[in-house]
């Protein structure tokens, strides 16, 4: 009967303490962490933070606090929208831009962002501003006038450049930026739009241009070839030869007068050239 009731005992024991630890455990819970997500261990009371983040699992809390950073990309702003910021050009005069970019973080980097810049919103915070800073300093390195020329193109690249150069070593991919409009001010777009417009005139008055001096040209070319063309008739019908070509040429017309039936009148010429006409009847 002893041995029955020291092991009853024990038995009460071992309940009451797995009834306790249960208790604890659902004090403190568990953390679960996503296929998408990463878990960075803090001990709440000694402050130290885990050397290396948590993958997919459930890790119980006890004495440990959990932060969860999603791995998925981000974008911003949400919904396939644009934000519209905006800056100084280097002539001190305000554009405003359309934009919005997507991000993910590296795995690997969860505790070092988590160290330096805090949870998934404070991250999202200095993405943020180093994104409206980004814009400023691209905005800032040219003029308003080559808003809307030449460097339009190059804008977008600029400040996703800027923003990669900031947040790659940080752990942060960029791995989108667009820019879906740049709006200058109003006088400076009508200045624009006019340098345009008179840089296109310009272009097709040289295109004209062009086209009158090979016009030009061409008739140069045939005015040369008619007075080649007569100097060469000119020289066969001077001197012996060419009188000679011209009584040819003589006999050969009295000839055809004579098979018709006309009246001209054939007429000899002091300088050999026979003079042909129809006399009124």
């Amino acid at each position: 009967m002893a041995n029955t009731a020291k092991s009853l005992r024990i038995g009460s024991v071992a309940a009451g303490i797995g009834v306790v630890l249960l208790l604890v455990l659902v004090s403190f819970g568990f953390n679960r962490v996503d296929e998408f997500e990463i878990g960075v261990k803090r001990n709440p009371v000694t402050g130290a933070v885990a050397a290396v983040p948590y993958g997919q699992g459930l890790y119980h809390s006890i004495l440990r606090s959990w932060t969860n950073f999603p791995l998925r990309e981000v974008q911003y702003p949400r919904e396939g929208q644009s934000e519209r910021l905006t800056a100084l050009t280097s002539d001190q005069l305000t554009i405003a831009v359309d934009a919005a970019y997507r991000y993910r973080l590296q795995p690997d980097s969860a505790v070092h962002l988590y160290l330096t810049v805090g949870g998934p919103n404070e991250i999202h915070s200095f993405i943020y501003n180093t994104y409206r800073s980004a814009i400023r300093d691209a905005i800032a390195e040219i003029a308003a006038t080559d808003i809307l020329s030449t460097n339009r193109a190059g804008i977008s690249t600029r400040i996703e450049d800027l923003m990669r150069s900031r947040l790659e070593p940080r752990g942060v991919d960029i791995t989108d930026f667009f820019v879906r409009e740049i709006m200058p001010p109003e006088t400076i777009r009508e200045a624009i739009e006019a340098k345009l417009a008179r840089e296109q005139q310009v272009q097709s008055e040289q295109f004209q241009t062009q086209v009158v001096a090979e016009q030009a040209n061409q008739l140069r070319e045939e005015a040369e070839g008619i007075r080649d063309a007569q100097a060469v008739i000119a020289a066969s019908l001077s001197g012996v030869s060419g009188q000679r070509y011209l009584y040819w040429r003589y006999l050969e017309m009295l000839g055809k007068i004579g098979e018709g039936t006309n009246n001209m009148v054939i007429a000899p010429t002091e300088g050999g050239i026979p003079l042909f006409f129809t006399p009124d009847r």
